[in-house]
């Protein structure tokens, strides 16, 4: 059964060769790669303003720059232990995703915050901040639905 202490999932740990639009639901969450790649794609999200912000495009180039990133990645973890890889495709991978980087931008983008939001992070902020100084637990961090949807 699912769910037991030692026992090996179905679903991969690690991306695929070939480009998958539901990579990362696809991978098993529980793994180190999959928490890595996830974050990876918000801190790329947030960099640019955040997922609600970025266009369909740029949500699509986001997704495939994380992706190719680990490709590149897995290339040279492979050297590193002394394996041969393909030089031609980790060239072309590194080729391509210094495109999809120059293509969404090298540097963070300014989000603009509505005087909601900043109130809404300010108060949240103080509760925290009130708690902790309490002794008290004070929750889970915030993080934007949207972002979390979208991973």
């Amino acid at each position: 059964m699912a769910g037991k202490r030692g026992q090996r999932g179905t679903k991969p740990i690690e991306v695929g060769s070939q480009y998958n639009p539901r990579f990362l639901e696809e991978l098993d969450r529980r793994s180190m790669v999959a928490k890595q790649l996830k974050e990876r794609l918000r801190l790329l999200m947030t960099d640019l303003g955040g997922w609600r912000d970025l266009s369909y495009q740029e949500q699509s180039l986001c997704k495939r720059a994380v992706h190719l990133e680990r490709l590149i990645e897995t290339k040279e973890l492979a050297l590193a232990a002394g394996r041969t890889i393909d030089e031609n495709k980790y060239t072309n991978a590194i080729c391509a995703l210094s495109g999809l980087l120059s293509k969404l931008g090298l540097k963070k983008r300014v989000k603009v915050l509505s005087l909601h939001d900043y109130l809404q992070a300010k108060t949240h902020e103080l509760q925290r901040t009130t708690a902790t100084q309490d002794g008290a637990d004070p929750g889970p961090e915030p993080s934007s639905s949207s972002t979390e949807e979208a991973i």
